[in-house]
């Protein structure tokens, strides 16, 4: 892996651990999580012990993906399938070994979550441990470009030909072209090129949104042979070390954080066959749903309304008001004037309002006149209609306008969520006085 390579695994690894403290752990549930990752693996052995070069020789890319089945609300299950290169180099009088080896890797782990402990942090750290097999062929870089054998002299250059005085004045200068294209075997043992790994996983989780995660993790292989490397020395085997940065998509995250219990004694089969005012036409139809006991209902579930004025048949005490004919609360047709003398009577009450509320501008007189705005309205049994253009700032649905919706418009309109302008506003408010 070049410098640069490296350098951007390392501000990707940086990234997302400077990301952890502003998210929160997910919940996890009955289907599985699927992780992809992109990190580093480091090379563990007999090569490059009493090296001058630099450790970067060991380090190559790394690939992951990840199945994960949670059970519990601790314990997942994941399988793992890793592939990548594992490599090591060394330059020194006495040695010059190299490899570089093509790895395939899949593993079985068993998961300790935290998130249900740490509930409240915005760390959701975890833990692996499993089994695992590993596939790996070594080979060296033996040759240049052209073929000439690599000869390492104690000068420190690699020349065409052995080191000897005879050759001093014939050898060639040669560059290694980091090409590993012979394969590598021990001459007295014929290795298998395969074996069984133990993970031990130790990394970190948070939440990006509803179905995404992002992770950072590391995980250290010990395995069960010394020829990764194609050198056997010593009692020890060789190992190796994969750290990573991750993406997970949670499958069903919408159902995993429903409780299960939760509507466990809900019969749903029953749901559409619910009445609730009992007027005989179900909920699911019902267009007027609370109608009072006893009230007969058309086949919409709402009060008949013989004449159509608007008040139905058990409530209207004119029960044949002429088509089109203005009415009061109660279904009583109002003569021009008995219009006129509520329109006066609404004037002069939004007058005297209006007058109060000069005489004394505050919060406790405006509630006042709302209170008692609403006490005429309820005696008179009729209303002042409202326009159009307010009725998107009646909130509550009951034909009127109170100080706490002009005070929800006015926010509304600072925050860009309704369509009043600062003229209407003034409308608006004008009307509260009127009404």
């Amino acid at each position: 892996m070049t410098r640069k390579k490296l350098g951007i695994a390392l501000v990707l690894v940086f990234i997302c651990s400077v990301g952890y403290s502003q998210v929160v752990p997910a919940t996890f549930g009955k289907l599985p999580i699927l992780t992809g990752g992109i990190g580093v693996l480091i090379f563990n052995g007999d090569i490059g012990n009493n090296s001058d070069l630099s450790s970067y020789s060991r380090i190559r890319a790394g690939y992951n993906l990840t199945v994960e089945q949670r059970f519990g609300k601790l314990i997942g299950v994941a399988f793992t399938g890793a592939f990548g290169k594992l490599a090591q180099s060394e330059r020194s009088k006495t040695s010059n070994n190299n490899f570089e080896s093509k790895i395939m890797q899949g593993d079985l782990s068993l998961v300790l979550h935290t998130d249900k402990i740490f509930e409240n942090s915005s760390l959701t750290p975890y833990v692996a441990a499993g089994i695992g097999y590993l596939l790996f062929d070594p080979h060296g870089d033996l040759y240049d470009k052209n073929g000439l054998k690599y000869n390492y002299w104690s000068d420190g250059s690699i020349r065409d030909k052995t080191e000897s005085p005879v050759n001093i004045p014939v050898a060639k200068t040669l560059q290694r072209d980091y090409t590993y294209e012979t394969q590598l075997k021990d001459s007295t043992t014929n290795y298998t090129r395969s074996t069984l790994t133990v993970p031990l996983t130790f990394g970190f989780n948070f939440k990006i949104l509803d179905n995404f995660e992002a992770s950072l993790g590391g995980t250290y292989f010990f395995t069960f042979t010394d020829h990764i490397d194609n050198i056997k020395a010593g009692s020890g085997n060789d190992s190796y070390f994969y750290t990573r940065v991750g993406l997970s998509y949670i499958f069903g995250h919408g159902e995993r954080t429903a409780d299960p219990k939760r509507y466990e004694n809900v019969d749903f089969g029953k749901i559409d066959d619910v009445d609730s005012d009992g007027d005989g036409v179900k909920d699911i139809r019902d267009k007027c749903a609370g109608t009072d006991k006893g009230v007969k209902v058309d086949s919409d579930g709402c009060p008949f309304d013989t004449d159509k004025d608007g008040v139905p048949d058990h409530l209207d005490k004119e029960a044949n008001s002429q088509k089109g004919a203005v009415v009061d609360a109660n279904g009583v047709t109002l003569t021009d004037q008995m219009l006129a003398e509520k329109q006066a009577a609404w004037e002069a009450a939004a007058a005297e309002r209006s007058e109060s509320f000069n005489a004394n501008p505050s919060q406790m007189s405006i509630e006042q006149i709302e209170k008692s705005a609403q006490e005429v309205r309820s005696q008179s049994g009729s209303q002042k209609t409202l326009p159009v253009e307010f009725q998107s700032a009646d909130f509550d649905k009951n034909g009127f306008i109170t100080v706490s919706e002009i005070n929800q418009v006015v926010d509304g309109f600072f925050t860009g969520e309704n369509d009043f302008t600062v003229e209407r506003i003034n409308r608006l408010i004008d009307f509260f006085f009127e009404q």
